[in-house]
């Protein structure tokens, strides 16, 4: 046998003895991921609920767009607030307010689920508005037994919009036209390539004018006797800092999350309903993961 032969043979063991290695670690690495995971699976319920069987304060945020799939829709916003209320370990509902609205049928149901609750349970909620609570995200908010805000806050925008844009002039620019074919003199009253007539428009400023009237009655409503009914600049879609709002009667007062849990809770753990799960569920990402890559490699 040459040296080279003898060369080429040692490589050759070096490579099986390195395969086998790395069969053996893959397989004790894979075998600690399934004991990890299923430990998980086990703890799982343990952990979610440790945090909800202790004295805390509930908070549910409503975070960016309302709208029906996102975050802050009706779908997910509702059951948190319903188990809050019923956790009798919670000493009062938060909900935690950083949205500029969106859909007022979505921020319309979650008003209604609040006045529910209110209506029958004696817990007690609070809207804490940080960075915004327009439009939408203010319908949820009055809906509470208190509204707070910061002194730099965006309340208000009681108004309803319905956005619709006419191309037609860019599209023959371009040469391009709508060959859309319907039934309906009216089906195409809000298509970017139709014009509406006046009867058309009128309908749909009716639309927004009722939906208009309902977010102003439930403001009423809501607020009792800490706005001035009469200002008409409230419901004139603008909007305000804390300031301006606490002025208006929108808001009770100036503070914040971290105050009202000081001066009112003893600061008691705050704890975020919609997170619940976050931790557990990353960790099952992850074991899944790392068991995918482990198992290609």
């Amino acid at each position: 046998m040459t040296e080279n032969d003898k060369a080429l043979n040692e490589i050759v063991s070096e490579l099986i003895v390195e395969r086998k290695r790395n069969y053996r670690n893959r397989i004790i690495f894979r075998s600690l991921l399934i004991v990890f995971f299923l430990s998980i699976l086990i703890l799982a319920p343990i952990l979610k609920n440790t945090n909800f069987n202790t004295s805390h304060l509930a908070v549910i945020e409503i975070n960016g767009l309302i709208s029906s799939n996102t975050e802050a829709s009706a779908e997910n916003i509702v059951p948190l607030l319903k188990k809050a209320s019923m956790n009798q370990n919670s000493a009062a509902i938060i909900i935690k307010i950083n949205s500029g609205g969106g859909s007022a049928t979505q921020s319309k149901i979650i008003f209604d689920e609040i006045k529910k609750i209110k209506n029958s349970s004696e817990k007690k909620i609070i809207s804490v508005i940080e960075d915004v609570g327009a439009s939408g995200g203010y319908y949820i908010a009055m809906a509470a037994d208190q509204v707070l805000a910061s002194e730099t806050s965006i309340v208000g925008s009681i108004g309803v919009r319905l956005d619709n844009y006419d191309v037609r002039s860019l599209f023959n620019k371009l040469g391009i036209k709508s060959r859309t074919i319907y039934s309906g003199d009216n089906k195409l009253i809000l298509d970017p390539f139709h014009e509406l007539t006046d009867k058309q428009y009128n309908h749909v400023k009716e639309l927004t004018a009722q939906i208009h009237r309902q977010f102003i009655n439930d403001l009423k409503e809501s607020r009792n006797n800490k706005i001035d009914s009469e200002n008409e600049l409230i419901y004139s879609g603008l909007f305000y800092t804390g300031i301006e709002a606490k002025s208006l009667g929108l808001i009770d007062e100036i503070s914040s999350i971290y105050d009202l849990n000081n001066d009112k809770y003893n600061n008691i753990p705050l704890q975020i309903y919609n997170q619940e799960n976050n931790i557990i569920n990353q960790l099952i990402q992850s074991s899944f993961h790392y068991l995918f890559q482990s198992t290609i490699n």
